[in-house]
């Protein structure tokens, strides 16, 4: 049986971030048959999305609240509470790292919302979640807190930069020449009736990342010269600084810490982020991380089924094993 709860939650670290987004937000949980001490499963969702996304009717599958109670009812995950946030931003989504030009949503997670879950349900078992973006957030927040994250599951999560966003530079680049500057061309955006326009949608992917990966202040640097085209080597490294397959060396013995790491990605995906995710998982295989990756036949999209083998993973190791 699943029971669905809603709260608000007014964020300290959120008030005042630059981008004059709420302050307050909207948490759904979803008890799934909670005794004591149940495994969380906090859900960060993927660009241009929010974790309410998933609830929504589907008339070609299930939502997330119809694929909790199927999975209950077969006996596949128990005494679990799957936590979704809502972080949306005018950037069009989040990557859940601090930055000075968004807001503080890494300390939203680990300092108020993580710690208001453990307290609200007394338990231990922090599993964080994300698809693609939130995948991201949850291999980088997984890395740096151990001591509070226990489990990460890690689908198709952006990494390697390389394949991800210089291919779609140029046609960015194109777009905001004809702009004063990126901030007068989101500006714009928002004003469109048709927001799903190809090159809107590259343009405000790399917008954001730009505001995420080299923030500057209030404002952020483009990794590129919108005159020239030229890749500017230096913002660029504070991109892929930020990247899970540079960094996993140097949080390899945090990472080892977790009780349990899934990492999947479509052998498809249209973002190239089955590179990554194969770099991602040889590199740990070399550090002896222990770890579960699969591939699978599919692309970027439409993978929610991969959730049945992440949630019941999640609900067997931290249900059935050892207590945290």
């Amino acid at each position: 049986m699943v029971l669905m709860k809603v709260e608000n939650i007014e964020s300290e670290f959120l008030k005042d971030n630059p981008l004059k987004d709420p302050f307050t937000r909207k948490v759904v949980y979803l008890d799934v048959n909670v005794s004591s001490k149940p495994v969380i499963v906090l859900y960060l969702s993927g660009f241009l999305s929010s974790g309410l996304t998933l609830l929504n009717y589907d008339p070609l599958g299930e939502n997330i609240v119809e694929k909790a109670d199927r999975l209950s009812k077969e006996g596949k995950i128990t005494n679990m509470v799957i936590v979704l946030p809502d972080l949306f931003t005018k950037l069009g989504g989040n990557q859940y790292i601090n930055s000075t030009a968004v807001g503080l949503y890494e300390d939203f997670i680990v300092k108020e919302l993580i710690p208001r879950l453990k307290e609200k349900y007394d338990t231990e078992k922090i599993v964080i979640m994300g698809k693609s973006s939130g995948g991201y957030g949850s291999i980088i927040l997984s890395m740096k807190y151990p001591e509070m994250i226990k489990g990460v599951i890690d689908h198709s999560g952006d990494s390697y930069f390389e394949y991800i966003y210089i291919p779609i530079f140029p046609s960015v680049i194109k777009t905001l020449r004809k702009y004063k500057s990126p901030e007068d061309w989101l500006q714009r955006f928002w004003a469109k009736e048709n927001k799903k326009e190809k090159e809107d949608l590259n343009t405000l992917t790399v917008v954001a990342m730009s505001a995420f990966y080299s923030p500057l202040g209030d404002k952020f640097e483009l990794p590129f010269d919108i005159e020239t085209g030229e890749i500017l080597e230096h913002v660029w490294k504070k991109w892929i600084e930020k990247d899970p397959v540079r960094i996993v060396e140097k949080y390899s013995e945090n990472l080892r810490k977790l009780k349990m790491i899934y990492l999947d990605v479509g052998i498809r995906d249209e973002f190239k982020i089955n590179f990554g995710m194969r770099i991602l998982h040889n590199k740990m295989k070399k550090l002896g991380i222990p770890h579960v990756y699969e591939e699978f036949e599919g692309g970027h999209f439409n993978t929610s089924f991969r959730y049945d083998i992440s949630l019941s993973l999640a609900s067997k190791i931290f249900n059935e094993g050892d207590p945290i």
